[in-house]
């Protein structure tokens, strides 16, 4: 029978909306050989801490079909506490949401998350995308927030399928 173990959330995890620093999480020990979207940066934590784990970012495209999926929940979720204007039942969901669309976003770049660092500089990204987080970190819990994460998410989806298509021309010249 595996125990608990609690993972410390490294300073490259901390943000207002997620953790702050001393914050940790509590996972079951087999639970780091499999992967599960939640918590939020689980895997990240895991890596930062130097606890073995899967990494996602290193075989993303075994992983980013699963964060569509949970999107994919979320997204009605969201849709649903929206059109009621239900905004404080909203918030959890859109900060799930918007971990899902920074994992999305670090392993179709082939890293770890990692929120002090500047996502700008990511070759693979939507257009504009800095300015668009800052809006939604702003007001997470605001429709116009949502919107434009389904926005990221749907250029960010593109942008990750376009790299497997150049990567996979790329293995066929070789």
């Amino acid at each position: 029978m595996t125990g608990e173990i609690a993972i410390p959330v490294s300073e490259q995890l901390c943000h207002s909306l997620f953790y702050k620093m001393n914050d940790s999480l509590a996972v079951k020990e087999g639970s780091l050989s499999a992967y599960q979207p939640l918590p939020p940066f689980l895997y990240e934590a895991a890596f930062y801490a130097g606890i073995h784990a899967v990494r996602p970012w290193e075989t993303s495209d075994k992983y980013i079909p699963v964060l569509m999926n949970e999107w994919a929940g979320q997204k009605h979720l969201l849709g649903i506490h929206f059109s009621n204007r239900d905004q404080k039942a909203a918030l959890d969901p859109m900060k799930v949401s918007l971990a899902v669309f920074l994992q999305l976003l670090y392993w179709a770049n082939s890293k770890p998350v990692n929120l002090q660092s500047n996502p700008g500089e990511l070759p693979v990204k939507p257009v504009n995308l800095k300015e668009r987080l800052n809006f939604i970190f702003a007001r997470p819990a605001f429709y116009h927030s949502y919107i434009q994460l389904s926005e990221l998410m749907a250029e960010m989806e593109k942008q990750y399928r376009k790299l497997l298509a150049l990567e996979k021309m790329k293995r066929k010249r070789l």
